[in-house]
């Protein structure tokens, strides 16, 4: 049932929405407040910009915009317009005048009893919330946030829940993955060392899913964004000496961030335990033993106060007396579930106090809580002024709002980071003043930066097609296989791997079959398909298995479709990285992350004799300041040439940006990541 739920939801909200970097569109030390403002419980709309005092950092501030916002939600849903492409409902989130929600569904951390108990009042809440123009999505611990789609009609919602009614996986039977059955494997299927290596797993799969959430919000738009998270709460699980000193002691591993999912061998064989999986086993232990969620959550809420993000935690069950299912597992002693559940529950009061936001606990009416929140996001106010202080030190500085009218209780963002001179001078702040009335809000270009951030494995696939001397098109591709630098650490890939390439041609019939050593100091692998000549145009099947040279069969796996068009003469680009990972040297990559420390170069095929010119653009489509180096180089095959173009990542922020590369007519963007 849990496999029949992720695979709903995905299928359901998968698209790439993308962004890591906020969007300005106003001076660099303009900020936009958003203000909520009530009496008695009920919304005030009638405040004048001079009732309305900001502070920053305790100094006050000029207000030079001021405006209310009344949403409206009675509209019947045939009449609300819905995005159409990608960069239409990136578009249409980032209008500061639409809401936007996320629906964080704990799947791990809420029982089934739960999930069946807040259908109603999220339909509901989706009902009520929905304006014409606010825009909803719906996200699980099993996803990346890359993957949710934000939309406005409520009917999918509606068919996702009535399908997938009890998607709570909290205490429920066989609901291990492969992971979790390693660890009974390994420990024992009743061991509490596997019961509290699993719920520890759990709940770090939870957090970061959560902070890769947030940081993708902050770059959907600087105002407020809502995150309505139904679970159970979390223990906050700290560092557990006893969790670390209790395994095998003469399996000598560290700890490691090794907590994904691979494939595992099959844990009927018994070998397979006393081998590798039984070091993958004691890496987690280690790992999941050094955790400190309540340190981790602290950081997770100023994450969220510099994004502008806002968390309303409804606990699923409603008013309830214990903590621990019925069953399966042993309860715990009434002092302990007692703890247990304060606990948990606390961990979602300190996420919505510090956040700005409200905590659905202890209540049977969760649908009449839910309306509150629902009143309280309908008016507000969006505010501006010009920060007095124009250091570019990129330090948090605190907001304070205060009102001169009596008896209104107000709520408005706590902080912001400030810019960088960096930031500043590739042109990441512009320099246009705030708007005083509503404006049409720049459509962006799409520098999509689509990969699964906790995937083990990736593959690149470029490809490029041209005429052929005999007439018609021909094309080739470079296929890029690369483990995750973290993956590379553990003990079963550190002595390097094996690849098993396939490709099957449009017509069903294996075009390639190869085997690739990998090296252990690089983790990655180049092959390119077909050695020399060409392929006809069409989609191929490129399937990847990577193989452990330790013993057993573990592996991981990737598939990818690769599209050969008619007559691309400028090639898709085969990404390279050179820093403190790699050496002196540039080698080839899958993965679209780089640091700032890290030099990005691409290299594009082409016969053509037109000459090649490359410009850097933000996640908006805007050209940066940053000047991209243009050169070229022959193939050993001299039948084409290779386009490179390299650019230095030092004077870049966090965030999404995008290399446009131009030949005549031609042209080829190729999107990648500055990350931490």
């Amino acid at each position: 049932m849990a496999r029949l739920t992720t695979a709903a939801l995905l299928t359901l909200f998968a698209a790439s929405i993308l962004a890591q970097q906020p969007t300005f569109r106003t001076g660099a030390n303009y900020v936009r407040v958003d203000m909520y403002a009530s009496k008695d419980g009920k919304a005030v709309e009638d405040l004048k910009q001079e009732e309305v005092e900001i502070l920053e950092d305790g100094m006050p501030q000029k207000i030079e915009a001021f405006e209310h916002v009344k949403v409206r939600t009675l509209n019947p849903e045939e009449s609300r317009v819905e995005p159409n492409t990608i960069s239409e409902s990136r578009r249409l989130a980032s209008d500061p005048r639409a809401r936007v929600f996320v629906i964080f569904l704990d799947t791990y951390h809420t029982q089934i009893e739960g999930s069946a108990t807040m259908r109603q009042p999220l339909m509901n809440f989706l009902n009520r919330v929905l304006g014409p123009d606010d825009m909803v999505a719906v996200m699980t611990p099993e996803m990346a946030a890359t993957e949710i789609t934000f939309a406005r009609k409520t009917t999918v919602f509606s068919k996702m829940f009535d399908q997938n009614l009890f998607w709570g996986r909290r205490a429920r039977l066989v609901d291990d993955d492969e992971r979790e059955q390693l660890y009974q494997a390994c420990y024992g299927p009743s061991s509490p060392i596997a019961l509290e290596m699993k719920e520890r797993r759990r709940e770090k799969l939870t957090l970061d899913a959560i902070e890769d959430l947030m940081i993708h919000l902050a770059g959907v738009r600087e105002e407020r964004k809502a995150i309505l998270t139904v679970t159970e709460g979390w223990r906050l699980y700290t560092k557990n000496a006893k969790l670390a000193a209790a395994g095998d002691q003469n399996t000598r591993v560290g700890p490691g961030d090794v907590l994904g999912r691979p494939p595992v061998p099959r844990l009927s064989d018994s070998g397979q335990v006393q081998g590798s999986p039984k070091v993958q086993c004691e890496s987690d232990r280690m790992a999941l033993a050094d955790m400190d969620d309540e340190f981790r959550l602290r950081e997770l809420t100023q994450l969220a106060n510099r994004g502008n993000v806002t968390f309303y935690p409804v606990y699923a069950r409603g008013l309830v007396a214990f903590d621990a299912p019925i069953g399966p597992d042993q309860p715990p002693t009434l002092a302990q579930d007692a703890a247990n559940l304060r606990a948990r529950q606390n961990s979602l009061r300190f996420l919505a106090d510090d956040t700005d936001g409200t905590a659905i606990i202890n209540t049977n009416n969760i649908d009449g809580m839910l309306r509150r929140i629902v009143d309280d996001l309908s008016s507000y106010y969006l505010m501006g002024y010009y920060a007095t202080n124009t250091k570019l030190d990129g330090r948090f500085r605190s907001i304070t709002v205060r009102l001169k009218r009596p008896g209104v209780t107000v709520r408005a963002r706590k902080g912001y980071r400030g810019y960088t001179e960096a930031e500043v001078a590739r042109g990441t702040a512009a320099s246009t003043p705030p708007p005083t009335t509503a404006a049409p809000v720049t459509a962006a270009l799409t520098p999509i930066v689509s990969f699964n951030a906790r995937a083990q494995f990736r593959i690149r696939a470029s490809t490029w097609a041209h005429a052929a001397s005999g007439g018609g098109t021909e094309g080739a591709f470079w296929v890029v296989g690369e483990l995750d630098p973290q993956i590379r650490k553990q003990a079963a890939w550190t002595g390097g791997a094996q690849a098993d390439v396939a490709v099957i041609g449009p017509d069903g019939q294996q075009v390639v079959s190869r085997k690739i050593d990998v090296k252990p100091s690089e983790g990655a692998f180049t092959v390119q398909i077909p050695e020399s000549g060409g392929v006809g145009t069409g989609e191929y099947t490129l399937r990847v298995r990577l193989r452990s040279p330790v013993e057993g069969e573990l592996g991981l796996s990737d598939t990818s479709r690769v599209s050969i068009k008619d007559n691309t003469p400028l090639g898709e680009a085969v990404l390279w990285r050179r820093g403190p990972t790699t050496g002196p040297q540039y080698l080839r990559t899958a993965d679209p992350r780089f640091q700032r420390s890290d030099r990005l170069r691409l290299e594009m095929a082409t016969n053509a004799s037109q000459p090649v010119t490359a410009r850097v653009l933000d996640r908006n489509g805007t050209a940066m300041p940053i000047q991209a180096q243009v050169s070229e180089h022959p193939d050993s095959s001299m039948q084409f040439k290779w386009i490179v173009i390299d650019v230095v990542l030092a004077p870049f922020a966090v965030g999404d940006y995008a290399i446009e590369a131009a030949q005549g007519e031609a042209k080829q963007v190729t999107a990648f990541r500055i990350i931490p």
